[in-house]
């Protein structure tokens, strides 16, 4: 089955200069990112039960995972493991577009969800 991104409408990104679109599998769900402009993110760190995998397609960004500071560019791919701090935290001066793979599916993310979000920003 082919996704059509812009059939997907455009989530809210809580003050972030990001655009969002979601699609989700029973298994697994992918978010696909736009950061148009270049800069500092300012997102906290959190975890989540969910693996993560991140492909950046076009662009750079950095983020943090586990203390340890890594630099993606188009072609990167990246793993989080279930239950590992993380965070991006600067997108490049051509910035950027990715895609998040989640399994299980990142259900709290589907338009009308009521489901309550995966992610945790404690200890």
């Amino acid at each position: 089955m082919k996704i059509n991104w812009d059939n997907h409408e455009v989530l809210p990104a809580q003050g972030i200069a990001l655009s969002r679109r979601f699609a989700f599998g029973q298994e697994m769900s992918c978010l696909r990112v736009e950061a148009d402009q270049s800069g500092d993110l300012n997102l906290p760190q959190h975890w989540h039960t969910n693996e993560q995998w991140v492909v950046v397609t076009e662009g750079s960004i950095r983020f943090v995972c586990e203390g340890t500071e890594y630099e993606l560019n188009a072609g990167d791919v990246a793993y989080i493991p279930s239950g590992q701090k993380h965070t991006a935290t600067y997108v490049g001066p051509e910035g950027a577009v990715l895609l998040e793979f989640s399994a299980p599916p990142r259900l709290d993310l589907a338009p009308g969800s009521i489901v309550p979000s995966s992610m945790r920003y404690d200890d």
